[in-house]
């Protein structure tokens, strides 16, 4: 047997407390393939009410949405409802199933379903599903499916990858901007610096110059040495004191001597002339 398109009726079983709205959404459009057969959707809506989702889903065209009863309230109670669903199904000659589960509990309803004439039935749960309810089914589909999951994972990375982006960009721009404001205070820094430089410079020109100044007025106004009676002083000009030092050194006498007998030589000849 296989699940191929007649008029025949195809049921969905929902476990509504272990399998999220997304999985019954994913399941509603594989069993699409199979109509225009008539397609029964059964679970216990009444459980969540706050699903506004449900409302919207029910109004799908080409699917009947049943409620089913519990008998009794608690633990596996709706693992219950639904296998007695499952049967009223089975009694009615519905031979075609999908169940939405992730529940293990639910192979007993599998093989409920292939005791007398065997049913084609699809499983739809998360890869954490075990061995035992994947080998209950014909066929049995992994939620979500891989290669959307690693469409997620390559959205996800690539997301990741663009806000990292986006901020290294904003952190640059960032830098730039705090660059071009601190240019201005480095450029007001360094002409300040300059300015300060520039004055002390100035500053110690002038007290340079006042000392050289203060010195030459000091040397002017020096008083004069008393000296001896008969002393006379002469300013010579360097040359001619060099040459004096160096005949004194030659003559072996005191500066003294050497220009008094120069002085009386001079004038000697002066008397003469």
């Amino acid at each position: 047997m296989t699940l191929d398109s007649s008029n025949e009726v195809v049921a969905i079983l929902y476990d509504i407390e272990n399998a999220p709205f997304e999985m019954l959404n994913y399941t509603l459009g594989k069993a699409r393939r199979y109509q225009p057969c008539r397609t029964i959707v059964v679970s216990d809506w009444e459980a969540r009410p706050e699903q506004k989702r449900w409302e919207k889903l029910m109004r799908r065209p080409g699917f009947t949405f049943r409620q089913i009863s519990r008998t009794y309230q608690g633990k596996n109670s709706l693992d219950s409802a639904i296998y007695d669903s499952a049967k009223l199904l089975y009694d009615e000659g519905v031979r075609r199933f999908f169940i939405i589960t992730t529940d293990s509990d639910f192979v007993r309803i599998a093989e409920y379903l292939n005791s007398d004439t065997p049913s084609y039935i699809i499983g739809v749960g998360t890869k954490q599903a075990s061995e035992t309810l994947r080998n209950a089914y014909d066929e049995f589909f992994v939620y979500p499916p891989e290669e959307k999951e690693k469409k997620t994972a390559r959205k996800t990375k690539a997301a990741a990858a663009k806000e990292s982006e986006a901020k290294q960009e904003k952190s640059a721009k960032a830098a730039v901007k705090e660059s071009k404001a601190a240019k201005p205070a480095k450029a007001a820094k360094t002409a300040k610096a300059a300015k300060k430089d520039k004055a002390e410079a100035a500053e110690k020109t002038a007290k340079s110059v006042k000392a050289a100044k203060t010195a030459r007025t000091a040397k002017s106004q020096s008083p004069v040495v008393n000296l001896p009676e008969g002393t006379l002083t002469v300013n010579l000009p360097r040359t001619l004191r060099q040459s004096l030092q160096e005949r004194q050194t030659a003559e072996g006498v005191s500066m003294d001597e050497l220009v008094t007998y120069l002085l009386m030589r001079g004038m000697a000849r002066w008397g003469e002339d």
